[in-house]
């Protein structure tokens, strides 16, 4: 059964590297793209780089690689990925994980669920950074350990602003809709997070299971095999193995 990291915004694969690591000594077989136009495809130029880019950039990876049985966990922005991929590829698709993740209706973009403020100020951000075709990463709220923050420093890459504004679209119809088996886990540590938003509206829900960490949101970064044991957990109890 593989799976399928996507990372958060700013990020890239190195964001999965050592979660990555324990879940493939657990026996997992795992994929973790880096998304075009950050991180090592930082090369990419911005203005060529939109939320549909990226979904494809998953979709692409299932289809190319011919995989099926997938489990697909998104960490934040990642969530906006996989709901697109799946929804692309849901043959392909057994079970998802949001991982303090966007969890976007169609229509919506990630400023349309973080809030008319925040976009307002990324867009300001960007402008001043490189004519509003990208987003620096912000501080990190709460700050990060200074170890960490110095380990990430150079890894962070600016974020192409239209994989935030544009919306995402499904491309089937509602009736069509069914999707796998879905887990959200809430980082419960940052309270101020949209997220809390999400982990709300699913608890409870039917096709949803639900879970925390005490922990902040770089938890895949900060704590790699705790969120390594949890997916394992995730994909033994739902029966997601070869």
């Amino acid at each position: 059964m593989p799976i399928l990291l996507v990372h958060g915004a700013w990020a890239g694969a190195w964001s999965w590297r050592d979660a990555a690591r324990s879940l493939r000594k657990m026996g997992h077989e795992v994929y973790a793209p880096t998304l075009t136009g950050v991180a090592e495809r930082a090369h990419v130029p911005p203005q060529n780089v939109s939320l549909s880019t990226h979904i494809a950039d998953v979709a692409g990876l299932m289809r190319y690689e011919e995989l099926t049985n997938v489990l697909i966990v998104g960490h934040s922005y990642g969530g906006m990925v996989i709901t697109g991929a799946a929804d692309r590829e849901p043959q392909r698709v057994a079970g998802m994980i949001y991982l303090d993740a966007f969890l976007p209706e169609s229509g919506q973009a990630l400023w349309d669920i973080a809030g008319a403020e925040r976009a307002q100020m990324q867009r300001e951000i960007a402008l001043a950074h490189d004519g509003g075709h990208s987003v620096p990463r912000p501080a990190a709220n709460p700050p990060l350990a200074p170890e960490f923050a110095a380990q990430w420093a150079s890894l962070f890459t600016a974020q192409p602003i239209r994989t935030m504004s544009e919306p995402w679209v499904s491309v089937r119809e509602p009736a069509q809709r069914v999707w796998p088996q879905r887990h959200y886990i809430l980082c419960a540590a940052y309270k101020n997070s949209p997220f809390h938003r999400h982990a709300a509206q699913v608890r409870g829900q039917a096709g949803w299971e639900s879970s925390e960490f005490d922990a902040p949101h770089d938890v895949v970064r900060t704590d790699p095999e705790l969120v390594a044991q949890r997916i394992h957990a995730i994909a033994e109890g739902w029966g997601l193995r070869d």
